[in-house]
């Protein structure tokens, strides 16, 4: 029934030419590696020993060592100071273990130019994870369970219960290495595996395939919401959406929760912004605001403290992502120069030096290019139908005696070109 069902998934979703697979020593990394080896995949082996259990740890390893060996299959062994790992980064064990992991199947997957990583969570994994989701507390995604293939990395037991496993692994007379922790219910899968589960199994002997039906059924509606949001702008969330919507909290939280809303955000979010235009809602790195006509959420725009630009031919980092170049130019250099927002053209000798970068203010004024009067740039930007999160982003450039140019919008008027102007200030955002 193992190897059936698994040669079954492999037809469905194969994984290409060379396969890396996670090979701890245990039940379920043994039986994917001999399951893979007899359906024809072309595997190797990749350990890690995390030396979390003094000499249980090297045994695995040894037992690891012994198995490829026998089976003539490739192996790539590493060590970790996990608990190290763990302080340096201030995360638990069981995630440091994790990243660990990951990172290195990764490192192996390219320097041996393998197809996919290959892990072997079967289903009895998949329902602790969403029952420790649900405790935990989770929107639609976290009940959907652990995907079969996310990138490189696939999982082609996620069907299959662990009794198929042990019943694959004993007609074959095959050993494994037990983790001595598995038993241990202060971690709170062993809890849900050894004490949550059972209680269920007294409702329904049948828990587990109850669940995985479940989790499908999940997984369909979540491919619908997926795809209905793909359709619109990925960061935002239409208010005439929200307003016919039969669960507007639900889309909220759907809408906000990979940006680290909480699900009581959330739910505050849904019942009051109908109430007032530009509010805002914030987590400690994203912000979300209440446009006129949807909710529009990103990170937090960093406010930029004023930049002296001293160097008229330089370019400036502004951010990581941010760049200001200037150049003076003469003024026939400019003739066939393309135009763009994102590129100011002023007349230098207009100027008073040195200019400064900085976020743009409440009460900041400025005369737009071609316009009679002044403006407030908030006015300006409204007008130009840039959201809230837009306009907190908003830069200027400014002399002694205020904006030169909006930048990545509009010049100001008493620094335009004009026929008398002869040296010209290049300015583009990058």
């Amino acid at each position: 029934m193992f190897i059936a069902t698994l040669k079954q998934n492999l037809q469905q979703s194969p994984l290409g030419g060379l396969t890396i697979v996670g090979f701890s020593g245990g039940a379920d990394s043994v039986a994917l590696l001999l399951g893979l080896l007899e359906a024809g995949q072309k595997v190797e082996a990749v350990h890690c020993n995390f030396h979390l259990r003094d000499a249980e740890s090297d045994a695995d390893e040894a037992f690891v060592r012994e198995l490829c060996a026998q089976l003539g299959v490739a192996l790539h062994c590493v060590d970790f100071d996990t608990v190290g790992y763990a302080r340096r980064h201030k995360v638990s064990i069981e995630m440091a273990a994790r990243e660990l992991r990951y990172d290195y199947f990764e490192r192996v997957r390219l320097e041996r130019g393998a197809a996919t990583i290959a892990v072997a969570h079967h289903r009895d994994d998949n329902v602790e994870t969403v029952l420790l989701n649900l405790v935990r507390g989770s929107g639609l995604r976290g009940l959907c369970g652990m995907r079969p293939r996310n990138g490189y990395v696939v999982r082609p037991m996620l069907n299959i219960p662990r009794m198929e496993v042990e019943r694959y692994l004993a007609e074959r007379n095959q050993p494994y290495r037990t983790d001595s922790t598995n038993v241990d219910t202060r971690y709170r899968r062993n809890k849900v595996r050894h004490e949550l589960l059972p209680l269920l199994r007294q409702l329904n002997p049948n828990i587990e395939a109850t669940l995985e039906a479940t989790m499908q059924r999940l997984t369909e509606a979540e491919s619908r919401l997926s795809a209905m949001r793909s359709a619109a702008e990925a960061d935002e969330l239409s208010l005439a959406t929200l307003k016919t919507s039969v669960s507007p909290v639900t889309d909220v939280y759907e809408f906000l929760s990979p940006y680290g809303f909480t699900p009581a955000q959330c739910r505050a979010i849904a019942q009051t912004c109908s109430e007032q235009v530009g509010a805002v809602y914030e987590t400690a790195d994203c912000v979300c605001v209440r446009d006129r006509k949807a909710l529009i959420v990103g990170r937090k725009p960093k406010q930029i403290s004023p930049i002296v630009l001293e160097e008229l031919n330089a370019t400036y980092e502004i951010s990581d992502s941010i760049r200001l170049e200037l150049k003076t130019l003469d003024i026939a250099q400019i003739e066939s120069m393309v135009q763009a927002d994102n590129i100011a053209l002023l007349d230098a000798d207009l100027l008073q030096f040195p200019l400064t970068l900085r976020s743009v203010r409440t009460a900041d004024r400025f005369r737009p290019l071609g316009m009679k009067g002044t403006q407030l740039v908030s006015d300006f930007l409204t007008n130009r139908k840039r959201n809230r999160l837009q306009k907190l982003a908003a830069m200027c450039v400014c002399d002694a005696e205020g904006i030169v140019w909006l930048a990545g919008e509009r010049p100001d008027h008493r620094a335009r070109l004009t026929a008398e102007t002869q040296c010209v200030l290049r300015i583009e955002l990058k």
